[in-house]
């Protein structure tokens, strides 16, 4: 079965939730709860992602459609008026400006694949640290333990428990779901022996620590498919303009059609950032660098104004996109 092309607004949502899911991994780094921090490097971690939040701001930063970081080339949709209605426009200037697209489409694309890179690597480093901290104390409370193998097996029990569990949870949202799906290898071990408990208890800190990375890992896979898009739209552009006849001035309307919509979801993704995720990532940078000053946690005012920021900007991507449309007609009758 074909699969169905992501609507505008799909992919803008798909941006904030990258911004929104890095807002969940520092409520839970900057939250209360010792164990998480202690089975997670914090300096490790609070450093990484404010240096992640830096990159995540340079990727999701854009010039305007009228601009393309350069005020002498014009939006596409400007270029084929142009062509229209001034005498001695030609395509090959149409063209020029499609190249120059092509360079910042593929830069943004550059900057998308690094930042994947930069989140995969922290994610693994963390998953490193967070489970050799586990086994390590999982070990130690074993060793304390007066029951011998009778102790050991307990232990084995639980942690084969806890794995089935992890399993079942597997894909599950941030949410109530996630604590349930290890409540009952929680209640099992109240029941096992003192310090079995304790190195269930960190273990489950651990997974608490990086179910929020992974996500993160993928939302940012997911937002990939923003800059796929504009790339794919760009290749179909420029393969339309590489089959126009040099001496007419004709544009096709489905070429006009193509662009306006490339140029539309470029310059809503521009105000998206400006007005609203652009702040957002300053406020999450601001909770990493005061990560226990009671701001944060899952719970905290901080946290919850960065959630509320990111639903906020979801509820604004249809005036944002309304409002490009606007803009890119405009410029296309200049």
């Amino acid at each position: 079965m074909e699969l169905q092309e992501p609507s505008l607004s799909q992919l803008l949502e798909a941006l904030v939730s990258v911004v929104a899911t890095l807002g969940e991994v520092t409520a839970t780094v900057t939250g209360p709860h010792r164990g998480v921090r202690r089975c997670v490097p914090p300096k490790l971690l609070h450093t990484a992602l404010r240096i992640f939040t830096w990159s995540l701001r340079k990727a999701l930063e854009r010039p305007g459609v009228s601009s393309l970081d350069d005020p002498g080339v014009p939006s596409l949709g400007q270029a084929l008026a142009t062509l229209e209605a001034t005498p001695g426009a030609t395509w090959a200037d149409v063209r020029a400006t499609g190249s120059a697209w092509r360079e910042l489409v593929a830069a943004c694309e550059e900057r998308w694949k690094q930042l994947f890179e930069e989140i995969t690597k922290l994610r693994d480093a963390c998953e490193d640290a967070a489970l050799a901290w586990a086994r390590d104390q999982q070990d130690k409370a074993i060793r304390r333990g007066t029951a011998g193998d009778n102790l050991a097996a307990t232990a084995q029990q639980l942690m084969v428990a806890l794995d089935r569990d992890e399993e079942a949870s597997a894909g599950a949202t941030h949410s109530a779901q996630v604590m349930a799906a290890t409540s009952e290898a929680m209640g099992e071990a109240v029941m096992a022996p003192r310090p079995v408990r304790a190195a269930i208890r960190r273990r489950h800190w651990a997974e608490m620590a990086l179910e929020p990375l992974q996500r993160l890992v993928d939302a940012c896979d997911k937002g990939c498919e923003f800059i796929s898009y504009m790339e794919c739209q760009l290749r179909d552009i420029e393969a339309a303009l590489e089959g126009t006849k040099e001496a007419s001035p004709d544009v096709p309307e489905d070429l006009v059609a193509k662009v306006a919509k490339a140029e539309q979801l470029w310059e809503a993704s521009a105000r998206l950032f400006k007005h609203h995720l652009l702040g957002t990532l300053g406020d999450i940078h601001d909770l990493l660098l005061n990560p226990y000053g009671g701001c944060g946690g899952p719970n905290g005012p901080g946290s919850r104004a960065v959630a509320d920021r990111c639903q906020k900007a979801i509820e604004e991507i249809p005036r944002l996109l309304q409002d490009s449309d606007i803009t890119a007609a405009t410029s296309s009758r200049q």
